[in-house]
């Protein structure tokens, strides 16, 4: 196993909440945050590589970052983000499904080998795919695993997964018993990381947890807020909530979809992970928002909001659609107040949580951990293992 140290280290001094406050800012200006658009259309995998290029990315100003063109989506292939982890980030070529693991700061990826395909022409087989990696003690990248799971069209007592670990270097089966029966919804996005542990979002309103590196043989189902606005989620199918975890925090972040309703933003904490215990954090009505920005204010009251992502960085930040201004706002938690981020490029009608992702660039390579060649592998000429994934460098 090739172990390759990471220069990047995050951790922040913790004092006083002031302290940890101006450090945690001052991270925020050092590494720049961007809400990434999951995909990607170029011909093929070495030209994703050369999107994430800083020229692409590297400026102070917050943005939606589209790395295609509205043109390029109707002439070439289709690739997705689907899970970024401690500066790698996992994507895929669909179609045929062929997954890569890449660092953006050094452009250098692996294309893992390729798992079983199980479609057949009546019946084509979805995934929901996760990315995970794990470090050591000393803060060193060791090892990555790519989790999917199948989506179902019909609920299930079970969970089918595959995992694909760095360590070994192939793919492995599982079929998880579930408490109750479960459908993972289809247009859910790619599933949120908590405490290292993958979470997809179910049909039921709430989310199936899988741990790869410390449980393989179980999975969990976790409940979403008793108090939301279950008609709203259902008749929307979730696109107006957000939930992700930040700093440390797992939160439910909930929007009215219509105006008229007493409350438009509503937000829970996840206190107990075990338990599954929610705890109400606020409640605000339109008449509680406020902006600074003239043409934001004359819309508080009947504009149409869609969240988009937390800002890692900032617990107090949230960032969401404006629907009528066509632009991105960031929503103050503490000060009810509302603010244009950024007028996205080559904005899509759906822009919304389910096909964009925080994006941050660290400004120190990660290495990707080259996985293991099976033992079983086949041989080629001069008796040596043929090798089923490549690796492209560049620098």
């Amino acid at each position: 196993m090739m172990v390759i140290r990471s220069h990047f280290r995050a951790t922040l001094i913790r004092s006083s909440p002031i302290q940890e406050r101006e450090n945690t800012l001052n991270l925020n200006l050092n590494l720049n945050l961007r809400i990434l658009y999951r995909y990607i259309y170029v011909s093929k995998f070495t030209d994703v590589l050369d999107r994430f290029r800083p020229e692409n990315y590297n400026s102070s100003k917050f943005s939606v970052l589209f790395l295609s063109t509205i043109e390029e989506q109707q002439q070439s292939d289709q690739f997705k983000v689907l899970g970024v982890s401690n500066g790698l980030v996992l994507c895929c070529l669909l179609g045929p499904l062929v997954y890569y693991v890449c660092d953006p700061v050094t452009r250098q990826s692996v294309t893992l080998p390729r798992p079983k395909d199980r479609s057949t022409n009546r019946h084509p087989i979805f995934f929901g795919e996760g990315f995970v990696s794990k470090v050591n003690e000393d803060n060193v990248l060791v090892s990555f695993t790519v989790v999917r799971v199948e989506l179902l069209s019909s609920p299930s007592n079970y969970l089918n997964l595959e995992t694909f670990s760095s360590d070994t270097g192939k793919w492995a089966d599982y079929k998880l018993p579930c408490s109750k029966p479960i459908a993972l919804l289809k247009r859910g996005g790619g599933p949120i990381t908590y405490k290292g542990i993958l979470h997809w979002f179910v049909d039921i309103h709430g989310m199936v947890a899988f741990d790869p590196y410390r449980n393989q043989k179980s999975c969990r189902v976790i409940p979403f807020p008793d108090e939301r606005d279950i008609d709203s989620e259902y008749e929307y199918e979730g696109i107006y909530r957000l939930c992700d975890e930040t700093q440390g925090k797992l939160r439910f972040f909930e929007v009215s979809p219509e105006p008229s309703s007493f409350y438009c933003f509503s937000m829970w904490d996840l206190k107990d992970y075990e338990k599954g215990e929610w705890c109400s954090e606020f409640k605000v009505t339109r008449s509680d928002l406020s902006s600074s920005d003239p043409e934001l204010t004359s819309w508080l009251m009947t504009a149409n909001f869609l969240p988009l992502s937390f800002n890692p960085f900032d617990l107090n930040i949230v960032y969401l659609r404006c629907e009528e201004l066509n632009c991105v706002v960031s929503y103050d938690i503490e000060n009810k107040r509302l603010d244009v981020a950024c007028k996205p490029i080559g904005v899509v009608e759906d822009l919304s949580w389910r096909v964009v992702v925080p994006f941050v660039i660290p400004r120190w390579p990660t290495r990707v951990p080259i996985p293991r060649v099976p033992k079983k592998a086949a041989k080629g000429k001069g008796g040596h293992r043929k090798r089923s994934y490549r690796i492209y460098t560049r620098f």
